[in-house]
């Protein structure tokens, strides 16, 4: 055999017998590079698979609702302790303090939502407050938990629960301010209200009966001129005028501050008369429809409803540019306790659009909102631009709000 030939078949031959170690070699060197990422994680507390969630602040949590109703906390993180003053030993080993721990008032919540979530496979979403010993601290708690599934062992949940009583407090104190804002705007329209008529009945009850008293006496006067005394018989005509030309002003002004109609007539008939005076100042008719002549509406919803209206109309003749306008009011519901009185404005006008209606002085639309938001009623503004302008307001029945 040619040297050469035998020297390739033993090459062959050493190949062959180092092949088999060389590819287990490799195995072996593959199976520690997998392993070795897993013995770090076990070995090495700080890279536990949970150990990230003890960092986050909040408290992450596996819910487990046995067949029986009783909760089981199967992981808690340490972020426990900061939320419940308990570690995550205690808080696995007796998960009832959780539920000893909830605010009386809102236990109850957080009971439906864990059985709604329960019963439909939805996500479980609660907040409310805890109260914790020993000095009754209270703190505002949002639990956020996905569904998982249900089994022979009851229904399991995974979720997060954090703090959230500082943007509570700031949520409640916001509310709180809005309310005395509220408050202060009626309390504004209150005395509004009062000086109007103040105003109104002494301009009734003394200019008035002034402004009366001198065209009595210029009357008087004006019998005794020399008829044949032509100047003075103009310039006395001429104070005349004068003088029915400001009680008219005087009538006018008691009438936009505080109509008699209505507090003679009411609602209905004070509306008609408004109405009937705007026709007569700008020629748009106005067309009415009523339930009643008479309905049963306290002072604050008359006036409220009054002035609405006279805002309403004073809108029209400002910016709507209407052919013609409908006024509805009525008194509706089925029984005595859902009755309410609603009065709806509509025109051909012009109509606006969204941006308008939120301009900054935008005050007119916005008094009638907080006007409407005093009595418990709703208000609804429809409009667009080129069809035209639809506001309803709707009140309770007084008593029912």
């Amino acid at each position: 055999m040619p040297a050469n030939r035998l020297h390739i078949k033993q090459a062959k031959k050493r190949n062959a017998t180092l092949a088999p170690s060389v590819h287990n070699e490799a195995a072996v060197t593959a199976a520690r590079h997998t392993q070795d990422p897993l013995k770090t994680v076990e070995e090495t507390p700080d890279h536990t698979p949970y150990s990230f969630l003890d960092s986050l602040p909040g408290m992450a949590c596996q819910i487990r609702l046995d067949t029986q109703g009783k909760l089981h906390l199967p992981y808690v993180s340490e972020g426990c302790f900061d939320l419940l003053g308990l570690s995550a030993t205690e808080l696995k080993h007796h998960p009832e303090r959780l539920i000893k721990y909830l605010h009386a008032d809102d236990a109850a919540s957080f009971h439906q939502s864990m059985q709604h979530s329960a019963r439909h496979a939805t996500p479980w979403n609660w907040e409310g407050r805890t109260l914790l010993p020993p000095d009754g601290e209270i703190k505002w708690v949002n639990l956020r938990a996905k569904y998982r599934k249900t089994d022979l062992l009851g229904t399991h949940w995974k979720g997060f629960v954090v703090n959230i009583t500082q943007n509570k407090q700031a949520e409640i104190e916001l509310l709180h301010s809005r309310q005395q804002l509220r408050e202060l705007s009626s309390h504004i329209e209150n005395i509004k209200e009062e000086e109007r008529t103040r105003i109104a009945r002494e301009i009734h009850d003394e200019i008035g009966v002034l402004l009366t008293a001198l065209k009595m006496d210029l009357a008087w006067m004006r019998q005794r001129f020399p008829a044949d005394d032509g100047a003075l018989q103009e310039k006395s005509q001429v104070m005349a005028n004068l003088l029915d030309t400001a009680g008219i002003a005087a009538n006018n002004l008691v009438h936009s501050l505080r109509p008699g109609s209505l507090d003679c007539f009411g609602i209905v008939a004070a509306i008609e008369i408004e109405a009937a005076e705007f026709t007569k100042r700008t020629t748009i008719p106005c067309k009415i429809i009523k339930s009643s002549d008479n309905l049963d509406v306290s002072d604050e919803q008359s006036i409220t409803l009054f002035r609405v209206f006279q805002e309403t109309l004073n809108n029209i003749m400002k910016h709507a540019q209407a052919r013609r306008v409908q006024v509805k009011i009525c008194q509706s519901g089925t029984d005595q306790i859902d009755q309410y009185v609603e009065l709806i404005v509509s025109d051909d006008g012009c109509g606006f659009d969204e941006a308008a209606r939120n301009k900054p002085r935008s005050f007119g639309l916005r008094g009638i909102q907080e006007r409407i938001r005093q009595l418990d009623g709703t208000l609804s503004i429809t409009s667009r631009p080129s069809k035209g302008t639809k506001i309803a307001v709707r009140l309770p029945k007084d008593g029912q709000s």
